[in-house]
């Protein structure tokens, strides 16, 4: 059991015979586990240097160090190694690719199709990431937009992975997509909405960008471009990144409808830029009933319009 620290068969034998004799002496590892004397020695010295024996003379007798303590080291350098291994990978991958895009320039982007080759490309592509996703949300899909699909991206979100969001206002006009946003935002995604967002775009760290092309019809199944390290990914992020600065945050601290504060409620779905309807999707209310609410606060804030009602919960502290 104990190779996957690096012990050898040997090593490991003569190690648990030390743990059930502690304080043995050379002579009598040696009949117990039928080593030469320089068989055995060399062996504890491995297990010296392992920290798994404590070090001492050569010829016993022989203190074992506490098993839970010592391979837990031995774990974390393992572990160490093998991330090692992971970055030197990604250093041959990228390695690779550059000499592959100077060969053949269509090795910058590949072609998905199909719904289910592109979710399970989404899905090696979270898995993968190291830091962070930054997408943009917006119609027409394909049929894969649902909160039933988004247990993964809740899962790496609790592991520590960033989801960035860009929101196009138009889905908030839809009950199971304001139902889909928000579940996502309160559980830590950073995300802002715009007007109207021109492409639909994921990006994997810096390392790969899916790129929208097709949605399923009757015509055509959809597609995405997969853009692997290149110009062309750089100026996708820089894109991007430049849409969202332009976009108005959604903050993760919306109540949620059943709670009381109703105007902290208001505020901020109305930062966020939602029209009536949305948040009355969100509260679960009529339109008439939000209207009368915002009316309501508007007279309480003393303002006539929503960015003097921003302003001014700003002023008082309520935002």
């Amino acid at each position: 059991m104990l190779e996957r620290i690096g012990l050898t068969t040997r090593q490991e034998r003569v190690y648990r015979t030390l743990i059930g004799e502690p304080q043995l002496e050379l002579s009598g590892l040696m009949s117990r586990v039928g080593l030469t004397r320089e068989d055995a020695q060399a062996e504890i010295n491995a297990l010296i240097n392992a920290g798994l024996v404590l070090a001492g003379s050569l010829d016993g007798p022989f203190t074992v160090a506490d098993p839970e303590g010592a391979i837990a080291m031995l774990i974390k350098r393992e572990h160490q190694a093998l991330d090692q291994v992971r970055i030197e990978s990604a250093r041959l991958s990228e390695k690779l690719r550059t000499i592959r895009q100077w060969q053949d320039t269509s090795s910058i982007i590949e072609v998905v199709t199909g719904a289910e080759a592109i979710d399970n490309r989404w899905e090696q592509g979270q898995r993968r990431a190291r830091g962070m996703i930054r997408m943009t949300d917006r119609p027409p899909y394909y049929g894969g937009a649902n909160v039933e699909k988004m247990n993964l991206q809740l899962e790496l979100m609790k592991e520590g992975l960033t989801y960035r969001t860009l929101y196009d206002q138009s889905i908030f006009d839809t009950p199971h997509h304001v139902d889909r946003a928000f579940l996502a935002i309160r559980a830590g995604e950073d995300a802002r909405v715009l007007p109207d967002v021109p492409i639909k775009l994921v990006l994997i760290d810096d390392d790969e960008a899916l790129l929208v092309l097709l949605t399923s019809g009757e015509e055509h199944e959809p597609a995405v471009i997969v853009v692997h390290p290149s110009a062309l990914l750089d100026s996708l992020i820089a894109l991007y990144e430049l849409l969202w600065s332009r976009g108005r945050p959604i903050t993760s601290d919306i109540p949620t409808p059943d709670e009381e504060d109703i105007p902290r409620q208001l505020l901020a779905l109305l930062a966020a830029g939602l029209k009536d309807e949305a948040i009355a999707l969100e509260l679960d209310v009529t339109v008439r009933t939000v209207r009368r609410r915002i009316a309501a606060l508007y007279e309480q804030l003393g303002v006539h319009n929503r960015f003097q009602a921003g302003v001014a919960a700003k002023e008082r502290g309520w935002l």
